[in-house]
């Protein structure tokens, strides 16, 4: 600081210079806005600036078409489809998992005592049973991963918190 005088804090005087600029451009601004002349021009402005980008993505749909390039609304269809998608797959999972809670028998084990084997009671098919005739690497596969119970909540809360979004 300057010895000279002690009051003098430049940082001070800058802010009040500030302070006192920025009210005063706040006063102008707001008479200048209020002026039904000015209003109508920004608001020209505005329609014109609408106007132009508008044009300007129209024009560039088709370039960016012939380029193979996705536009802003292919890209939010897309974002859309991948959500629906998404939906789609939670309501399955949670699916498997209450199929599989309901196929599992709720017998407590003890320590020492093991679950009954099975035993091939079941009779044959019988011989006109439909056959799935699609090649292996086609066929749904029937073995669902195996769900921890941390899948299982995530699998339970998802439908839910899905079907109020929609």
């Amino acid at each position: 600081m300057n010895k000279s005088n002690p009051n003098l804090d430049p940082l001070k005087t800058w802010r009040e210079w500030f302070v006192k600029n920025e009210r005063e451009w706040s006063e102008s601004i707001t008479k200048l806005m209020k002026d039904e002349t000015v209003a109508q021009s920004m608001g020209q402005e505005i329609n014109a600036a609408i106007h132009r980008q508008q044009m300007f993505t129209q024009g560039l749909a088709s370039p960016m078409a012939s380029m193979n390039i996705p536009s802003r609304a292919d890209v939010v269809a897309l974002g859309e489809r991948i959500g629906h998608l998404e939906d789609s797959v939670a309501r399955v999972e949670a699916a498997l998992v209450r199929m599989e809670s309901r196929s599992k028998p709720n017998v407590p084990r003890t320590r020492g005592e093991r679950p009954a084997a099975k035993t091939a009671t079941a009779s044959p098919a019988p011989a006109t049973a439909s056959v799935n005739t699609a090649p292996a690497s086609t066929a749904p596969s029937t073995t669902a991963p195996k769900a921890t119970p941390a899948r299982r909540a995530a699998a339970a809360k998802k439908p839910a918190k899905r079907a109020s979004r929609a």
